[in-house]
């Protein structure tokens, strides 16, 4: 069945506004304000569609990812697209799709999605951040997914693949997901210029309201309908330490926590919710990272401001922080940092132990008690068989 209807002949196509990340832009807070208010957006006609859990995960696999590597099938995930836009499509107002996988969509995945999409007036929205936190975030997240490179390593490959400097440079995973002037190149067959809305992520220092509004606005929303405080709190950053620690570990388990028990157990637990307490010194990408990445950050701007698309925020933001003398790089961890909190975070796992031992024997108990009811009216039908058997 296809996914797309024709809208009449003479009627208005509704408004679909497709948020594509880019990844670490502050996406994850996005999507869980628009999910936790699907109430709100839909009085102010908006539909944030829902049409199972992580559906728009599942959809953006479908339409621009690899479902393998995250441990589905693509049966597991195909028809989702179509689910989200037939959803939007009933409800007649104006819709919101959200996930920064679809930033990576190559060229011709572009054009499927745009095909797809061909009875909507379809709006683009690219949130964008400065690539000097980009870069130890994606590096933080890398190590987080389970591989223990050190920040020169991978800062060495992102640089040696910056876009713009060679025919095939700008071709590896990060400069896929993050090179914004690629992106809105392959991107222009869904949206012009003028329905292309680019937001800034503001820094740290602008509070959770700083993103929402400039994305509320990007969407033609009132900001006030939401209150960005009520985001629960998730994708914890960690500490140049926590990091550090967390890479020793990996080394330490050598493969042997499996997936998915590696997702759930060493990346969601360990790393997000436990090290995710403890405070520590943020990775800062070194000054001669921050001076390369500058020159592209510069270049963005400059066809960003002088081509025509919609920008909410200081495209200035955008530019690289370049740290004071003697801050030290993020491998540069004294083991006192690494201990640092470190009791605390023990603790947390001693008490996790306890109510995961206390809820198996709860589950033991009810299981036993579950098999001698099931004993005793196996039982009562044998008695019945044998007594009709008369």
């Amino acid at each position: 069945m296809s996914d797309s209807e024709a809208v009449p002949e003479g009627e208005p196509r509704p408004r679909l506004y497709l948020h594509i990340g880019l990844p670490k832009s502050g996406s994850t807070f996005l999507q869980s304000l628009l999910g936790g208010n699907r109430s709100a957006l839909k009085e102010s006609g908006y539909i944030y569609p829902y049409v199972r859990q992580e559906g728009m995960f599942h959809a953006a696999l479908e339409m621009a990812g690899k479902p393998a590597a995250w441990g589905l099938t693509p049966e597991a995930v195909e028809g989702t697209f179509a689910d989200l836009l037939r959803r939007g499509r009933g409800f007649g107002g104006r819709v919101v799709i959200s996930h920064e996988i679809f930033s990576a969509a190559n060229a011709q995945q572009v054009e499927v999605i745009a095909e797809r999409l061909v009875d909507f007036e379809v709006h683009l929205v690219v949130t964008v951040r400065n690539l000097g936190r980009v870069v130890t975030a994606q590096w933080q997240e890398r190590v987080k997914n389970g591989h223990p490179d050190s920040f020169a390593e991978y800062s060495d490959a992102v640089l040696a693949d910056l876009p713009g400097e060679g025919e095939d440079q700008g071709t590896s995973v990060f400069w896929r997901g993050q090179d914004l002037a690629a992106l809105l190149a392959r991107w222009a067959v869904v949206a012009p210029p003028e329905r292309t809305h680019v937001v800034v992520t503001p820094g740290a220092g602008a509070g959770p309201d700083g993103l929402w509004n400039r994305f509320a606005t990007a969407i033609d929303l009132p900001p006030g309908l939401v209150d960005p405080a009520t985001a629960p709190q998730g994708n914890e950053s960690l500490g140049a330490a926590q990091v550090a620690f967390l890479r020793q570990t990996l080394g330490a388990l050598d493969g042997r926590l499996e997936q998915p028990w590696y997702s759930v157990v060493a990346k969601r637990w360990f790393a997000q919710t436990v090290l995710g307490t403890v405070r520590g010194r943020k990775a800062v990408a070194p000054a001669p990272v921050a001076e390369r990445l500058t020159v592209v950050a510069r270049s963005w701007i400059d066809l960003v401001s002088t081509g025509g698309y919609q920008v909410y925020g200081d495209l200035a933001e955008l530019v690289p922080d370049v740290p004071a003398p003697g801050t030290p790089p993020p491998d540069e961890v004294t083991t006192a940092e690494m201990l640092e909190g470190l009791p605390d975070a023990v603790a947390l796992m001693l008490l996790r132990a306890r109510d995961d031992r206390a809820a198996i024997q709860a589950l033991e108990a009810e299981n036993e008690l579950l098999a001698a009811q099931v004993a005793g009216l196996t039982e009562a039908a044998e008695r019945r068989r044998w007594w009709h058997r008369r």
